[in-house]
């Protein structure tokens, strides 16, 4: 959806990438600061955002670049060099229905990058997040195209929206994001790994087995189901962690990636903006079965649990997704 500009913001970044973050009392949410070192480890404020209600701008041609007295001012985040994030600027009724959130307050935030050139022009292009479609006269290059799709994992991760260029919503479905990894300082043999998964899908087998040089372990398992594709289980030591968990306390994860994934039985709509009736049903299902499959494992080997945006899911996140499912059912 393409919009003319709202006053979202002031003027000065009305062109700029716009990431929208609801506002909801009682609904705790990662923070600007959290979203960004999830990508960007780097990330620190250039200026915090003084304290008190986010600066809302103000409306009218004479009021451009006007900040009022009584009006908090907004802070500078820097991603990583080239790329500052700024706000936060308050967005009140109406104007947050623009934004296509469910939420009726929300926050924006300027993504700010110093250099910006896009590709040649490709025509419209199919992909889950439309980016394809919102840039086909040419994708964003490098930089801000990394910038762009943090923006757009972090709307999809908080059920936010993004305006690209200040004028073309994005609104990604929070649904969509279905996989799961927990990263633990234990590991499980792949009969035990097998017990746990067929606790949800009975006929999953273990399909590989790597033995490693330090005598351990990397298997996959997979469980097939008659109608909502197939559930599989990679089991790995690995040499790096996501930068969701730099922050935590080492103690708290490990090196055995356990990466629970849903296998649709036509993986192609995984990658379309608006899959099929069909598709989001089975979706719906296999969402909340790995959710719960996550927390078994974690209740087994404990550790932190990381979506597919690369950022640290909660265990209230987790009991989100189960509840979600509702009256629908995975068929085993």
């Amino acid at each position: 959806m393409t919009l003319p500009a709202t006053g979202w913001v002031p003027d000065m970044y009305s062109s700029d990438h716009l990431l929208a973050l609801p506002r909801s009392r009682g609904v705790v949410r990662p923070g600007i600061e959290a979203l960004a070192r999830a990508w960007f480890p780097e990330a620190g404020w250039v200026s915090e955002p003084t304290s008190g209600p986010a600066e809302r701008p103000m409306a009218g041609a004479r009021f451009r670049g006007v900040v009022p007295d009584d009006v908090r001012r907004p802070g500078v985040l820097r991603l990583t060099e080239g790329v500052e994030v700024v706000g936060p600027f308050g967005v009140q009724p109406p104007g947050a229905a623009g934004l296509g959130l469910a939420s009726a307050v929300a926050e924006v935030w300027a993504v700010r990058v110093g250099h910006r050139s896009r590709g040649p022009a490709t025509g419209p292009l199919e992909d889950r997040d439309g980016l394809g479609r919102v840039f086909a006269a040419g994708l964003p290059d490098d930089l801000e195209l990394r910038a762009v799709r943090w923006a757009v994992a972090a709307a999809r991760k908080v059920g936010g929206s993004v305006v690209a260029d200040g004028v073309s919503v994005l609104t990604p479905d929070p649904a969509q994001g279905v996989d799961l990894t927990l990263y633990s300082a234990h590991a499980l043999v792949p009969e035990a790994a097998l017990g746990v998964l067929r606790t949800f899908v009975p006929g999953a087998q273990v399909t590989e087995v790597e033995e490693r040089a330090d005598h351990l372990v990397d298997f996959v398992l997979v469980g097939q189901t008659p109608y909502d594709g197939a559930v599989q289980v990679v089991v790995q030591k690995v040499r790096e962690v996501p930068a969701a968990l730099a922050a935590l306390d080492w103690r708290e994860y490990g090196p055995f990636a356990y990466r629970l994934r849903w296998l649709p039985t036509d993986p192609y709509e995984l990658e379309v903006e608006e899959p099929s009736g069909l598709h989001l049903m089975a979706r719906t299902r296999a969402r909340a079965l790995l959710a719960r499959l996550a927390a078994v494992l974690q209740g087994r080997v404990q550790g932190v649990l990381v979506d597919d945006g690369s950022f640290e899911v909660s265990a209230a996140e987790v009991e989100e997704r189960i509840a979600a499912e509702s009256s629908a059912r995975f068929w085993v």
